[in-house]
């Protein structure tokens, strides 16, 4: 049997799933493995410079991490069924769905998964299970709780503490309802076939909101979104229609890009202001710090302080790379969206991800 390239994850890491989808998608063969403790120490850990899912082990020796990242690298050599838009508008907009996938929405999905005790147990079986597959239930489930706390002790950190709590709550209906109503009319989000932004998107709902047990059915309360949840989910074996032509974006997109817009750019524009003051106060120093002192979170008028984390900079810089935004449609439909604070200026510093974390470049 062909050896082939190892994907290192477990089933609810969304940007394990992410990865896992465009694999599908794309027909690249792998190997999953679910990696256990020992793994994740002497393995993952010494090759990528910390414990994080997912990885990818390839072939030719080389090592890959970051969901985007490993994308990327796999895109530049299999150019069959393209998942970056070629127009302008399209690329942006599908570009601008994966950064709020998966800078944002983890706030979302770890409140649900750890402020909603119904999940605690399914949770921390499927951490025992994973991390010492060969040990007891009762082992698995002591160690995995210590862990989970760990994971939880995140929330407050994010910004989401109790007062936040149902604002944010309020503002995930909203985005799935709007993602319901486009998806009744497209099978994805830029027409026939789907884009970096749906795999994503799929990561974060797929592995936190729809498998994890509460809220009970919260994603299949939404038929539509459901049904696009299913076939990124699925084998992609039927043949994929094309994308919207015109370098279309329909408004049931355009109405998602500005919910999702008006909760991020404030923290994007905080992150930018956040490197710029930091390389400006540290002119001999190269690796930025994960964290650059607080932000201001908001989510439906109310406000809280929260972690100022520097790894969305990389995330706009790279939307920066993949899109030509001196065209005049393009600068328009950032203005529409209200995204000219971050995107209508270069960046003051260029930044490169290695081994996990951003230095400069």
């Amino acid at each position: 049997m062909a050896r082939k390239d190892q994907l290192l994850g477990w089933d609810v890491s969304p940007y394990t799933a992410k990865v896992r989808s465009y694999f599908n998608y794309k027909n690249i063969p792998y190997d999953y493995k679910p990696p256990n403790a020992h793994t994740l120490f002497r393995k993952v850990q010494p090759a990528v410079g910390k414990i994080i899912m997912p990885t990818v082990f390839r072939l030719d020796g080389s090592v890959l991490q970051d969901s985007s990242h490993i994308i990327d690298v796999y895109e530049t050599e299999n150019r069959f069924k393209p998942v970056f838009p070629e127009t302008p508008k399209q690329a942006f907009a599908s570009l601008l769905v994966e950064l709020f996938a998966d800078e944002w929405l983890p706030m979302a999905s770890l409140h649900y998964r750890w402020n909603y005790k119904g999940n605690l147990k399914f949770i921390t079986g499927e951490f025992g299970k994973n991390a010492l597959p060969y040990f007891p239930g009762f082992v698995q489930r002591t160690v995995a709780k210590k862990f989970a706390g760990k994971m939880s002790g995140y929330l407050p950190i994010l910004g989401i503490t109790k007062k936040m709590e149902p604002k944010l709550e309020v503002a995930v209906e909203n985005i799935l309802s709007l993602l319901d109503k486009h998806f009744q009319a497209h099978k994805f989000l830029l027409g026939g076939q789907p884009t970096i932004g749906d795999f994503a998107l799929y990561g974060q709902l797929y592995a936190h909101l729809h498998r994890d047990p509460e809220p009970v059915d919260f994603i299949k309360k939404y038929d539509h979104l459901y049904t696009w949840l299913m076939a990124m989910h699925g084998s992609f074996g039927q043949p994929c229609e094309a994308l919207l032509p015109n370098d279309e974006i329909p408004d049931t997109l355009i109405s998602v890009l500005q919910a999702m817009s008006s909760l991020q750019a404030p923290l994007l524009e905080q992150a930018i202001q956040g490197v710029k003051t930091w390389a400006d106060e540290n002119p001999a120093k190269d690796k930025i710090p994960q964290r650059l002192g607080d932000a201001r979170l908001t989510i439906e008028g109310e406000s809280e302080t929260r972690y100022n984390v520097s790894y969305p900079y990389w995330m706009v810089q790279r939307i920066n790379q993949n899109v030509d935004a001196g065209s005049s449609e393009l600068k328009g439909f950032i203005q529409e969206l209200e995204l000219a604070s971050v995107f209508s200026e270069p960046l003051p510093v260029k930044v490169e991800l290695k081994r996990a974390r951003l230095y400069k470049s």
